[in-house]
């Protein structure tokens, strides 16, 4: 180029010629070197008599009529999955991690029989999503991206997330209930069954209400609320004190129903008193 170029212009030109010569790289119907002569000719016929040095501004306008550094490849000679590794390749870096999220998670699915693989593949790609939403400052009305890096995130954010809202209920399934089952059946009592289901379901249903309305009040504080925005983001930024209130209100009528149903149970006997376990109800 004859032309000067702001440092910021002549790192927006190297870098499309870049991606030519990577686009054009191993084609034999199509002379790079000619391409890329060309391409020059054709910005400095553009640019003949412009303030010096150029700015980025104006050559990108250039460039974008040029167009896209692949449309110098013949199609046919373009197959599908040159045209991934080359996106990831020259693409924008917030894109490239896109494509490379995406990648990751269907190699992940692929090899689904192997439990191993199938978590670090999926969780490397969760670590690449979330890399991709800090460098690019992530608008989700208006990243096309969204497409690509969605899905791993979805994947990991669904399972942590109702972790979060029914853990007690696992605890209480795995350690509490086989041990209570276990000794009413040792009893050897025709109703043993429906009676541990029906406490199990009470206790548990008591416990997430609890859960529940703890963490609404513990989230109302703003600062708490911003780490769910950090931790479930982008979905989690909708996130506010209504949501709290809402999570508040739904844990105080979940285990007021469980206790009302306590109150039933042992005022009307439904379940003798001697299959009840020591100090449950009032």
């Amino acid at each position: 180029m004859v032309l000067k170029l702001s440092l910021n212009a002549q790192k927006s030109l190297d870098d499309y010629i870049y991606q030519v010569k990577v686009y054009l790289k191993g084609v034999k119907s199509v002379d790079a070197e000619e391409i890329v002569q060309n391409i020059n000719e054709h910005i400095e016929n553009e640019l003949t008599g412009a303030a010096e040095p150029v700015g980025s501004e104006t050559l990108d306008k250039i460039l974008k009529k040029l167009g896209s550094p692949q449309q110098w490849v013949p199609e046919e000679e373009l197959s599908w999955w040159k045209k991934f590794a080359l996106r990831i390749r020259t693409g924008p870096e917030d894109w490239r991690l896109a494509y490379l999220s995406f990648g990751l998670l269907l190699l992940g699915f692929l090899f689904h029989s192997s439990f191993f693989t199938f978590v670090v593949l999926v969780t490397a790609s969760f670590i690449v999503s979330r890399a991709a939403l800090s460098l690019s400052h992530y608008n989700i009305q208006v990243k096309a991206q969204k497409w690509l890096i969605y899905p791993s995130l979805i994947i990991v954010y669904i399972p942590l997330f109702l972790f979060l809202l029914i853990w007690p209920l696992i605890m209480i399934m795995n350690f509490w209930a086989p041990k209570y089952s276990a000794t009413l059946h040792e009893l050897g009592i025709e109703s043993a069954e429906s009676a541990s289901i029906l406490v199990i379901t009470i206790i548990s249903t008591a416990s997430l209400g609890v859960i529940w309305a703890g963490c609404g009040l513990i989230l109302l504080s703003q600062k708490r609320q911003n780490l769910i925005h950090a931790v479930f983001k982008p979905f989690g930024n909708r996130f506010n004190t209504k949501w709290d209130l809402i999570l508040i209100f739904i844990g105080i009528i979940t285990f007021t129903l469980s206790i009302v149903a306590a109150f039933v149970i042992n005022h009307f006997e439904i379940i003798p008193p001697d299959l009840l376990p020591d100090k449950l109800f009032f």
